[in-house]
């Protein structure tokens, strides 16, 4: 070689067309055998190399390399570079310049680096620390693991995918294992955006698409472990021929996820810049979108974090998602919600289903507060809010509404003063659950904070002084705290503190009084704001749907606020806590509590119903909210999101209820058969539980039935324990273990009966109550647990009930005692109705009981005497005279043995006895259930009967609407008659009885297209006509306007048409008329009553001829 040649440097990839650059290489090897550190190896490089500086430089020498090795050890690298003055370039020690030019040790530039040794020698492993200015604090830490895999010449593209895949995955996991032992060994849990690089040797023949598939089914199948790695980026380097004989193409594929949510791919192809000839990275096809790295230097470092990866990093650090890719969150899960979906059409009917994209299947607005107080959707940039709590309006598409729905989201920032509320985030927060409620849309709350905001004046901290009683001996005490007259200048116009001027030691003091400091929201103003807060919640979970995801942690009013929503989910890692376990150590004394999950883990607030559902992560936990989001309806008081079943309404049921303890959920949602599905009573896979295992004698959850929303109460058969943790606090307590009978109401089951009927209510779906109980414990302990306030709160519940109840005793069930009481469908005739299956029974107590009661001994007695041929004959010896008194009592004998053998066949005989009286059939005739039915056609029955329900609760809110003074049995009245007169008469009026045909009639008359509905003209004749009873009513009460009103009705009907006017000209004739007995009665005008039932034929008659329809319907039903 000679000077001023062109050269490719070896370590960075760069071309060089500058004259007199040294382009010589020198590599010097020793052999050493002194066991010398690292430090004085390359000091005595360095001093060497410094010495020769000079001719160097005048030789050309670009590069000097020392290979240090010694027996049964691997050999050490010092390498110096002209374009560093020969000084070490730290970043190849101990690696080979050809294997740093494979592996780009050179765009690890923006990091100081240190090797980390690695068991298996293909692996080269570096914690690199970004670099900062001197003084300034790392915060961006990360392993950079990096390897070659090397081949022979791959020939065909089948071996070459192969060798893909089987080695590639291999060296990932390898990569993977080596991460993990840094892990434990170099503070791992302070790194973040660790990063892989693989690079593949010689080239292969493959389509480059298939690396990035590969790639992503890496990261899907170990995406956990990667995500525990905080590995954020995977990186191959490959060249590829796409035919035998093709030219070769640097291919780089890029696979990352800044927040461990979406997985994003970019491509790129190794290309000559023509301006400058240095490789630059260039996109390559169109499938993936064109990355960040489109257009720079192959060489180019990579880059250390922007200020979201360091928000992200606190986030990871507290075991949470940054708050603001929580969206991605809700993305990601609409998109899994809808390849279910389509999955399952397709599965069902064989069609297709159009998946709305990424960009479109969700919305979002930031809502944030402005100066002036308003909450205001803003645009703006992720981490831009300055404030710990962050809300959005989201619009989602989702399968239940793919026209869409809204709601509001409102989170926790845990990168912003660790979460803590403060009146700013309490005002973020009031205003947006205010924003759902004025609007009647379901509110999320993402809860991850430390409770309320504690601080100091920070501005007094580094001036206030101390009035000690002894100088000399501090440990004495103090007198009070003061500032010097210089300090208090220095603070006096920020109004921070208050002070009392003193005279002290021959000095003016400023002796500190209040300390209300500089900024706001240190102190109590911050517990003012979370009662401001706790407020509005309870408000809101009385008016919208309100669900919380708890995340890392939740405390003091944080812990409330999910309370207050009621519907929580609960993240394994997070605690929900009133105070910490640190905090609560220094109370007792002693470490008693060694973390948060003691005190609010899932262990606790899983097992006692705070949290109805407990999840593994965010991801999880967004889906699990978006899934109770679709039995929910998309406004307060809206229509419930109905679905096209995929399970076909009129299949029978196919699991059947036994008399042996089973598990109720094969009941309700089915069970899979060493043969065969054996299905439920509801849609295949629509059963969702929740607070699975608090209170576990009572089985709660969400379904649907025939796509129709529904709540699900049903009763666990079998015995269950419930478990009772010991306290660490107290010495003396243990754990304890209660066993629970099933078909039996305790004060837990009760309680979560009772709640889970008010959050039903609230969310507007209708409920099956699955009966099969036995009734109420009434033990003394139980009694003590307020069993009895807990069974009339589901009296409470029911009563306030407003969408459709059905209890259905199950087959094989039973409901007696108490438990009828409380679900006994009198409780809210408007709403309950009650249904008994043909194997069912029921009745004040059990037949056993009832005999040992009714049917005692004496009685069975009389029985044998009436039906025992043998019985009454010895009774009737016994009652002769001439028996002997040995006679007498031989007979009294025979007659007691003949007792003894027949009392307990006529026991049963009694108990069967009293069984006829607890039967379906006499329950049907006395009334006290709607009808009988068999369980393996309930499903049809009960869709007909829940849609007809529906139907007619939305015509009669119509109804009531246009007359809120008719009532519930007037307004289904009414629906009766237009539905016999809609049908010819009184001949079809069974019809009324069938739920199926009054479905059809009730859909056609609600119709938005039915333009003949003539339920929808006789309600607005109702209208008319209440509006005139109001106007008449009126100007009965304040007869002086009557004349003011007629003016007023006539300057209105000089805008109307000119047939209106005439009419009123009409009706004011007819009026004058019928006011004058002696006027010919033959010139007035009568008009027939026309009643609101009747179909109305033209706006002007129904407008004359409805007067009075609603008093005539009141005498007529009374």
């Amino acid at each position: 070689l000679e000077r001023g040649s062109v050269s490719m440097d070896s370590t960075d990839g760069s071309i060089s067309t500058t004259v007199d650059e040294p382009i010589h290489i020198i590599n010097v090897g020793i052999h050493y055998e002194d066991n010398e550190s690292d430090s004085i190896l390359a000091l005595k490089c360095s001093n060497f190399v410094q010495s020769k500086i000079s001719v160097l430089n005048e030789k050309g020498i670009r590069r000097v390399t020392f290979l240090i090795y010694k027996e049964r050890f691997f050999p050490k690298y010092f390498t110096f570079r002209a374009k560093n003055s020969f000084r070490e370039d730290s970043i190849y020690r101990h690696l080979e310049p050809a294997l740093a030019f494979q592996l780009e040790i050179n765009r690890l530039a923006n990091f100081n680096i240190k090797a980390i040794p690695c068991q298996n020698h293909r692996m080269h492993l570096y914690l690199g620390a970004a670099k900062v200015p001197q003084g300034q604090t790392v915060t961006d830490r990360r392993f950079f693991i990096r390897t070659i895999i090397r081949h022979s010449d791959l020939v065909n593209a089948e071996t070459s995918y192969d060798y893909l895949v089987n080695e590639g995955e291999k060296t990932f996991l390898e990569c993977l294992d080596q991460l993990e032992v840094a892990f434990a060994n170099y503070q791992g849990e302070n790194t973040d955006c660790n990063h892989i690089f693989l690079h593949f040797g010689p080239p292969v023949i493959l389509d480059p698409h298939k690396v990035a598939e590969k790639m992503l089914s890496l990261v899907s199948s170990y995406g956990i472990r990667l995500l525990k790695l905080r590995v954020t980026e995977a990186e191959v380097k490959i060249t590829i021929r796409l035919t035998p004989n093709g030219k070769n193409i640097p291919i780089r594929v890029y696979v990352s996820s800044d927040n461990a949510v979406t997985v994003r791919v970019h491509m790129y192809k190794e290309a000559e810049d023509p301006r400058t000839g240095e490789l630059v990275f260039e996109a390559y096809g169109k499938r993936y979108p064109t990355g960040p790295l489109n257009g720079l230097r192959v060489s180019t470092p990579y880059t250390s974090k922007d200020h979201l990866q360091q928000k992200r990093y606190i986030a990871q650090l507290n075991k949470t998602t940054y708050v603001y890719d929580f969206l991605e969150l809700f993305r990601s899960n609409l998109i899994k919600l809808w390849e279910e979906h389509a999955k399952e059409v397709k599965e069902v009917k064989g069609e297709s289903t159009t998946i709305p994209s990424a960009d479109k299947v969700l919305l979002s607005s930031e809502l944030a507060v402005d100066k002036q107080g308003n909450l205001l959707e803003v645009n703006r940039l992720p981490g831009e809010n300055r404030v710990g709590m962050v809300a959005w309006k989201l619009f989602m598409l989702t399968p239940e509404c793919p026209e869409g729905r809204e709601a509001i989201v409102i989170a926790n920032d845990i990168t912003h003063q660790i979460g803590s509320f403060s009146p700013k985030e309490d005002l973020v927060y009031k205003l947006a659950s205010e924003y759902s409620r004025k609007h009647g849309l379901p509110r999320v709350y993402i809860s991850a904070n430390s409770g309320a905001r504690i601080g100091l004046a920070d501005e007094l901290k580094q001036l206030f002084k101390v009035s000690w009683i002894d100088r000399e001996y501090p440990e004495k005490g103090f007198k009070y705290l003061y500032l010097s007259p210089a300090d208090y200048l220095k603070v006096r116009s920020d109004n921070c503190v208050f002070v009392d001027l003193i005279e002290a030691r021959e000095e003016a003091r400023y002796k500190i009084t209040d300390i209300i400091g500089k900024v706001d929201g240190i102190g109590v103003e911050n517990l003012r704001g979370s009662g401001m807060i706790a407020g509005e919640t309870s408000q809101a979970y009385e008016e919208v749907f309100t669900i919380s995801l708890v995340t890392c942690r939740t405390v003091g009013i944080g812990s409330y606020l999910v309370r207050l929503g009621q519907r929580i989910i609960q993240v394994e890692n997070s605690d929900i806590i009133l105070t910490g376990a640190g905090a609560l150590n220094k109370v007792l004394g002693k470490e008693v509590y060694s973390s948060n999950a003691q005190l609010g883990g899932i262990q606790i607030m899983f097992n006692n119903g705070v949290s109805h559902l407990a999840v593994p992560s965010d991801m999880h936990g967004i889906y699990s909210i978006l899934k109770w989001l679709a039995f929910v309806p998309k406004v307060r008081c809206g229509p419930l999101p109905i679905m096209a079943p995929l399970d076909p309404i009129d299949r029978p049921i196919g699991y059947l209820p036994t008399k042996a303890p089973y598990d109720p959920r094969w009941m309700l949602a089915g069970r899979g058969c060493d043969t065969e599905w054996e299905s439920g009573f509801f849609d295949k896979g629509t059963f969702i539980e929740t607070l699975s295992v608090w209170a576990q004698t009572v089985v709660t959850g969400r379904a649907r039935l025939g796509g129709i929303p529904c709540g699900v109460i049903a009763v666990e058969t079998r015995s269950v324990e419930c478990v009772v943790p010991a306290d660490p606090a107290n010495p003396d307590s243990e754990t304890k273990v209660i066993s629970q009978a099933g078909q039996v109401w305790y004060p837990d089951s009760a309680f979560k009966t009772a709640q889970a009927m008010e959050d039903m209510n609230r969310e507007g779906l209708p409920l099956f109550v699955f009966a099969n109980w036995r009734g109420f414990s009434g033990g003394m302990r139980d009694m003590y647990h307020e069993v009895l306030k807990y069974g009339a709160m589901i009296v409470d519940a029911l009563r306030a009930y407003q969408h459709p109840v059905f209890v259905y005793l199950i087959p094989h069930g039973e409901l007696r005692g108490g438990a009828w009481v409380v679900v006994d469908p009198t409780i809210n005739p408007s709403c309950m109705e009650m249904y008994a299956d043909k194997e069912s029974c029921g009745s004040v107590l059990e037949p056993e009981g009832t005999v040992q009661i009714k049917f005692k001994q004496k009685d069975l007695v009389k029985t044998m005497a009436r039906l025992d041929p043998e019985y009454a004959r010895l009774l009737q010896e016994m009652k002769s005279p001439q028996l002997s008194t040995a006679e007498l009592k031989a007979t009294e004998e025979k007659l007691h043995t003949r007792e003894e053998l027949l009392s307990p066949i006529y026991h049963q005989v009694g108990v069967h006895f009293a069984e006829l009286h607890d039967t379906p059939g006499r329950m049907k005739e006395k009334g006290v259930v709607t009808d009988v039915l068999e369980w393996k056609s309930a499903r049809t029955f009960f869709y007909w009967r829940l849609k007809r329900k529906l139907l007619e609760k939305h015509a009669i809110n119509a109804i009531k609407a246009a007359d809120n003074s008719l009532s519930q049995a007037e307004a289904v009245e009414l629906l009766k008659r237009w539905f016999v007169e809609q049908r010819k008469g009184t001949v079809t009026s069974y019809l009324w009885d069938q739920n199926k045909a009054v479905v059809h009639w009730l859909e056609e008359q609600l119709s938005e297209d039915s333009r003949s509905s003539s339920l929808k003209q006789n309600t607005e004749c109702i209208k008319r006509d209440r509006v005139l009873q109001q106007i008449h009513g009126l100007i009965n009460d304040h007869p002086e306007l009557a004349t003011g009103a007629l003016a007023q009705i006539g300057h209105q009907l000089m805008t109307q048409s000119q047939s209106a006017r005439g009419e009123a000209v009409r009706l004011l004739t007819a009026l004058t008329t019928a006011s004058h007995p002696h006027t010919n009665t033959s010139t007035s005008t009568t008009h027939t009553p026309h009643h609101p039932h009747h179909q109305v034929s033209s706006s002007s008659s129904s407008s004359t001829s409805s007067i009075s329809s609603s008093s005539v319907l009141r005498k007529k039903n009374s």
